[in-house]
C-alpha cells in the first residue's frame, strides 16, 4: 500500500467546509440566474418550480461529475445530504426572489 491509498480515506474538515462553500456558492449563483431566467420567460406556477427543480438537480450532477469526478463520497462525508438536501430551501428562496422581482420587472 503507498502513502497515497494510505491517506485517501482520511478526510479533513477544512477540505469538507471548503467543498461545501464552493457547491453553495455555485447553488447559490445557478438558483439565481434561473430564477432570472424564468422571470424573463414569464413563467407561472409549476412551469417555475418545474425550472428549479430540473435546474437544481442538473447544477448537482454536473457538479459531482465535473469536480468530484462521479466520487462526491471523498469530498463530502454524506454528499446527497451536504449537497442536495441542506441547502434547498435557500436555493428555492433565493430563485424565487429573482424568479418573482424580473417578472414583476418585465410584466
Amino acid at each position: 500500500m503507498s502513502s497515497s491509498e494510505a491517506f485517501a480515506d482520511i478526510k479533513s474538515p477544512v477540505s469538507i467546509e471548503f467543498n461545501r462553500k464552493v457547491i453553495l456558492r455555485i447553488q447559490d449563483i445557478t438558483s439565481l440566474v434561473y430564477g432570472c431566467g424564468a422571470g424573463i420567460l414569464q413563467l407561472e406556477s409549476l412551469q417555475g418550480f418545474g425550472l428549479f427543480a430540473i435546474s437544481y438537480i442538473s447544477v448537482a450532477f454536473v457538479f459531482f461529475a465535473w469536480f468530484c469526478h462521479f466520487q462526491p463520497g471523498k469530498y463530502f462525508q454524506s454528499p446527497v445530504q451536504e449537497v442536495l438536501i441542506d441547502s434547498l430551501f435557500r436555493e428555492l428562496a433565493g430563485f424565487v426572489m429573482a424568479w418573482t422581482f424580473v417578472y414583476a420587472l418585465l410584466g
